[in-house]
């Protein structure tokens, strides 16, 4: 069988592949089928993809999106449907979330909720004997019959409990090499399913309930299974120069980044980053990734502000948590970025005050923020829908615009707060620094951006 996998990613920087994909893509090519991509994240034209599946003539077409970019995957799932004759399904977060606004588009015959390695094998292996069985966990079925339309809703199945089960992500998929370049030799992995926290923003609070009889909801590639992954995408792709974790929390489990950390550095020896989350690390920690090459820890500060960040968030951490964390990573020898947002539900100027004097007390050496965005089934969500706070369309990005309507802000003055945060946190400690990540977060979408980037540190140090 010939299977389309579409990818229409939107996100400005960074960009990365789509780790579920390039593992369906791995499951797909197990079994012997043929799998092509249409990845949208360096930029395609309407005709570059619709020539480039028309060269194909799949068998299936299978999409997977986010919120952000739902409405550009149902523009090029609209094209594939006028000029093809296969069934086209959709999977990944936002159908995960809102499987009834996916399943009412014309434009898609089958919605995948949850995960879908094991759904897409056995939708491929129905459609292969000729008649696609419509009793396949996790999928929703459109069917039309004497000009009506009747949806067959199936239950979803238990969770993949053992990752190490799940064959590599397929990077050859991708256009890997242009991915590496993009990133500065940056190659991604993730290393654990789920989250044990209930942020009010996060759909993992969503999923966890969705699946609270399904299995063990946070689970975890052994170590001996990632490394094996590691050495061989370096083999593959000796231009790596650092490794990046995108696990959500990459420290967990102590006892496995203890494990991790009397291995990497002799099995593998690049430098690393990592996510971590204040009330689930420690000094110890800190000091025993240090020593296993990781360069680089980010931490989610988000509001400086204790009733947004605890109350409206539910980040349950104190002020005095978040800054002796930093402190904690800094005297390890580590550098931190802070993650931020701005915009949020009864946030206001003061509120995002107390978020840039709380990053100055940190001093990361890198800060992140975004523009809030509220997602379909995460509690804020139906927060800001009883407020009539929710605007009709989703914002296409992260960083310069938010799909609620702010009360106190608007877009226009957001996007200033945030082109300006860099700035404001840092110039009372690291100007330098200042300038160079406004520039990292405004301009690393242009070409000319390393040069740029370069040249200026050159003359600021010229003039320090």
């Amino acid at each position: 069988m010939k299977i389309l996998l579409v990818y229409p990613n939107i996100v400005e920087s960074p960009k990365d592949i789509s780790h579920g994909l390039a593992i369906i893509s791995a499951v797909l090519k197990k079994e012997k089928h043929q799998v092509k991509l249409i990845d949208t994240s360096f930029g395609l034209s309407d005709s570059q993809i619709l020539k480039s599946a028309k060269s194909f003539s799949p068998d299936l077409i299978a999409f997977t999106t986010a919120t952000n970019d739902f409405e550009y995957a149902c523009h090029i799932a609209k094209i594939f449907k006028k000029n093809f004759k296969v069934p086209i399904i959709a999977g990944g977060f936002h159908p995960t979330i809102a499987p009834e606004e996916a399943i009412n588009q014309e434009c898609f015959d089958i919605v995948c909720i949850g995960e879908g390695e094991l759904t897409i094998s056995e939708l491929v292996s129905s459609l292969k004997k000729g008649k696609i069985s419509t009793k396949i966990k996790n999928l929703w079925f459109k069917i039309k019959e004497k000009g009506k339309t009747r949806i067959i809703k199936n239950p979803i199945r238990p969770l993949i409990q053992d990752l190490d089960s799940l064959p590599f992500a397929d990077r050859n998929l991708f256009d890997y090499k242009k991915y590496l370049d993009w990133n500065h030799g940056t190659a991604s992995f993730v290393s654990t399913r789920g989250c044990p926290f209930k942020c009010s923003y996060c759909i993992n609070h969503f999923l966890a309930k969705m699946y609270c009889d399904k299995g063990k909801y946070v689970r975890f590639r052994s170590i001996n299974n990632l490394l094996r992954e590691i050495t061989q995408v370096i083999k593959d792709f000796p231009q790596i120069k650092l490794i990046e974790f995108y696990d959500d929390t990459f420290t967990l489990d102590e006892a496995r980044i203890k494990q991790f950390c009397s291995r990497y550095k002799k099995e593998i020896g690049l430098p690393f980053n990592i996510n971590a989350r204040v009330n689930a690390v420690n000094p110890e920690m800190f000091k025993l990734l240090k020593q296993a090459g990781c360069v680089r820890v980010s931490i989610g500060i988000e509001s400086g502000d204790e009733f947004i960040r605890n109350k409206i968030l539910k980040r349950n951490m104190s002020d005095k948590q978040i800054i002796e964390v930093f402190k904690e990573a800094r005297e390890a020898g580590l550098k931190t970025y802070a993650f931020n947002m701005i915009g949020i539900p009864f946030e206001t100027k003061f509120s995002i005050k107390k978020t840039i004097d709380l990053n100055r007390k940190c001093q990361p050496d890198y800060v992140g923020v975004s523009i809030f965005n509220a997602f379909k089934g995460t509690e804020i969500y139906e927060l800001c829908l009883k407020k009539n706070w929710l605007r009709k369309n989703y914002s296409s990005s992260y960083f310069r615009d938010s799909n609620i309507k702010h009360p106190n802000f608007s877009i226009s003055q957001l996007r200033r707060i945030r082109n300006s945060f860099g700035f404001r946190v840092f110039i009372g400690y690291n100007p330098i620094r200042a300038i160079v990540d406004l520039i990292d977060k405004n301009l690393s979408q242009f070409n000319l951006y390393i040069f740029i980037r370069s040249k200026l540190i050159e003359k600021l140090r010229l003039l320090k």
